[in-house]
């Protein structure tokens, strides 16, 4: 839009010359149209005038003949010297009276022998000495042909001199001699629309620029029309409109470049001061854009802090500059709690209030030279670069701990927040910023497990702990992928008949030496690190299939009892792999039972909800593990379908000594019976234990006092020795 402005003047220029220059080849083109039409309608009237001088030609000879002959009938032996003059007669009769033919020439054409009554009619009007030219009636051999008639001059006549004209011959020869070239013309009778000549190679302009002109005669009007064919009317045209056009069209441009050149003198002049202003603006934003990327290169810019460049940079220089008085740099690194729900209960702009109120309150508890940053998300820094002992440290998180713990009000909406802190100071002062940064989010990392809202100072012990987690952590990926994992049984028994009912399935890891991992090393890795999905899955496939292989030897009662872990219930399809696994094994669901610990139910009570009703509709039974050291709750006791409890083995190990023991282990059973619920006993190993439980009615139980955890074939040749009766004494 800018450039049109700028060349406004050419454009209309530009403009007002196509107009002009249209109008002009326009007018002009109208009144050659116009001549044209005049002269085709000129071109009419003089061939309409041939025609009459043509026809007045012969009546003036006929006249002069029938004057010079008065023998009647004698006059016709004159017709080869008259055909000779006049070559459009076609016949020369005499004509008595009655308007009977009593000669003709030439005489052996055939005619009929007298006029029409309608001619005879108009013969007795006729008056001496007068011509008349009517139509030939039946006299004709063309519908044009016309009869020319005069009376004898006797008083009264006697008879009449007639000849008939070939008006067919006469329209040729004048469209001949004095019609142009590609003109189309016609005649024809008004009357009847007879067409009586015709010379047209086109009708194609005749609507447009046809003339018509009446011909009179006696007793009947013909029409003559005229018009151009498309080669004669270019040819009738002038060529003048055109190179009117073209002269205006080149006119015009050079018009308008001329301008474009003058519009471009003038704006450039202007152009080129707005592109200096236009360097000088950019110039300046340019170095306000330098600045804000200098300073977002080093800082948040929700709060204002530091960001993790900034901080990383400045312990780089701490510890290189290592201040003399100072025996170690310290870094703390702030996470806060469950900042998450935050959020996405009361939105981000709530969330990011929080942040800044946050970063301003923890400002006030920090001291110069200390640097406060923030990480990203809900994480900050601090930087202390003079630290006399840990314990200034320690303090020093107690600080931010109760700063945080009073309420923050935003927008009307009152938020408390908790901070988990990790410490770490430098110890051989070998470390780099990021070692350093690493150290702190370990322990941050250790503060959380911890329980939240508290501190942890990163240790060697706590990087020899991490170490080994990761160690251990390959080496289980290493043995689930080479099917190093085998399945142990540990049997249930009836403690009133010492036979086994059931066995829980337990996962050891053997490495090649033959060295046994318990699962305390590595199942809570596994929970962390996700491996104990697919160790889950190998766990729950061999134990059914395993079971299948027992029903085949017989075993028929034998149940099994399966740990489910909370990650499980975290797929989709956990009720689909269940199932199939028992269905592929070919064995009953209801001779499967599946363990969850309290804390794996609560997480989620709804999805739980759904998933334990799937599994009572299939025939599976399930029951509660470790039940009493968790939230134990007689609420999700009543609306979930369990089968039974175990009673945890920090119970069951001081009984009957410990009161408190034996007091928790008694409401635990009373609870079960009430409830009409199952109840096992876990952990069981001397017979005192054994016979506390069952005067108290537990029946079930499981412990070292009956059998360990034991490999499939050694748990087979127990099943199959006493018919899978426990002796009283295992070795």
């Amino acid at each position: 839009m800018r450039k049109l402005q700028r060349h406004r003047h050419a454009i209309r220029a530009a403009i007002f010359g196509v107009i002009i220059t249209l109008a002009a080849t326009l007018g002009l083109r109208i009144a050659d149209d116009q001549s044209v039409q005049k002269q085709l309608s000129q071109e009419l009237t003089n061939l309409q005038l041939e025609i009459r001088r043509e026809l007045q030609l012969h009546l003036f000879g006929f006249s002069w003949i029938s004057q010079s002959d008065a023998q009647q009938q004698n006059w016709l032996n004159n017709g080869p010297e008259i055909f000779n003059y006049y070559r459009h007669f076609r016949h020369l009769f005499w004509l008595n009276q009655q308007g009977e033919i009593s000669a003709i020439y030439p005489s052996e054409s055939e005619t009929a022998t007298h006029v029409s009554a309608e001619t005879l009619t108009w013969l007795q009007r006729f008056n001496h000495g007068i011509r008349y030219l009517v139509p030939a009636g039946q006299l004709s051999e063309h519908p044009a042909d016309l009869l020319l008639v005069i009376p004898q001059h006797e008083t009264p006549a006697v008879g009449y001199y007639a000849a008939t004209i070939n008006m067919h011959q006469l329209f040729s020869f004048i469209a001949l001699t004095h019609l142009a070239e590609n003109t189309e013309f016609q005649v024809k009778r008004v009357d009847d629309e007879q067409l009586l000549f015709s010379h047209i190679r086109s009708y194609q302009l005749r609507e447009d620029w046809g003339h018509t002109q009446p011909f009179q005669l006696f007793g009947e009007t013909w029409e003559f029309e005229l018009w151009p064919s498309p080669q004669r009317l270019d040819a009738l045209r002038s060529n003048l409109p055109i190179l009117v056009f073209v002269a205006g069209i080149l006119v015009t441009c050079l018009l308008t470049f001329v301008l474009y050149l003058l519009g471009i003198s003038r704006v450039r002049e202007k152009l080129l001061k707005d592109a200096n202003r236009e360097l000088y603006d950019e110039i300046e934003e340019r170095e306000k854009v330098e600045k804000r990327i200098a300073y977002l290169a080093e800082h948040d810019p929700l709060t204002g802090l530091a960001n993790r460049n900034a901080i990383l940079a400045q312990l780089e220089r701490q510890l290189q500059i290592k201040q003399a008085n100072a025996k170690h740099i310290g870094l703390m690194m702030i996470d806060l709690d469950h900042f998450k729900e935050v959020n996405d209960t009361l939105g981000h702009n709530i969330g990011n209030l929080l942040l800044k109120q946050v970063s301003k309150r923890i400002s006030e508890v920090i001291s110069s030279p200390s640097i406060l940053a923030r990480l990203g998300g809900d994480e900050f820094a601090i930087l202390v670069p003079i630290v006399h002992s840990q314990l200034d440290l320690e303090k020093f998180a107690e600080e931010i701990i109760h700063a945080l713990d009073q309420q923050f009000n935003l927008e009307g909406y009152e938020v408390f927040v908790t901070a988990s802190i990790g410490i770490a100071l430098t110890q051989t002062g070998d470390e780099d910023g990021e070692t350093l940064m690493r150290h702190a989010d370990t322990a941050l990392h250790r503060a959380k497990q911890k329980g939240r809202n508290t501190w942890h100072v990163y240790s060697q012990e706590l990087h020899d702990e991490l170490a080994s987690r990761l160690e251990i952590s390959k080496r289980l990926r290493h043995a689930i992928e080479h099917e190093k994992l085998t399945l142990y049984y540990q049997p249930q028994v009836d403690m009133t008949t010492r036979k086994i009912i059931g066995l829980e399935v337990l996962v050891r890891w053997i490495e090649d030496d033959g060295t046994i991992i318990g699962p305390d090393q590595f199942i809570p890795i596994a929970e962390d690190s996700g491996l104990i999905l697919p160790i889950s899955d190998f766990v729950l496939q061999n134990a059914c299939k395993q079971l299948g292989r027992w029903r085949q030897q017989g075993f028929t009662d034998l149940r099994i009892s399966v740990n489910l872990s909370g990650r499980q219930f975290q797929t989709p399809d956990l009720t689909k792999q269940i199932l199939f696994a028992i269905r592929n094994a070919g064995i009953p669901a209801a001779y499967v039972e599946l363990e969850l610990t309290e804390q794996v139910l609560i997480e989620n009570q709804e999805s739980h909800t759904q998933f334990m009703h799937d599994m009572r509709e299939n025939g599976i039974t399930l029951a509660i593990d470790d039940f009493g050291v968790g939230y134990s709750s007689l609420s999700y006791l009543k609306h979930f379908p369990i089968n039974a409890l175990k009673i945890d083995r920090s119970f069951v190990k001081d009984i009957p000594e410990d009161k408190d023991d034996a007091t928790i282990t008694q409401t635990i059973i009373s609870l079960a019976h009430n409830l009409d619920i199952g109840i096992v006993a876990e952990g069981v190993e001397t017979e005192e234990q054994a016979q506390f439980l069952i005067e108290r009615g537990c029946t079930i139980a499981q412990g070292f006092y009956y059998s360990k955890p034991l490999p499939v074939d050694e748990i087979t040749q127990l099943l199959s020795q006493s018919n899978g009766v426990i002796p009283a004494k295992i070795s």
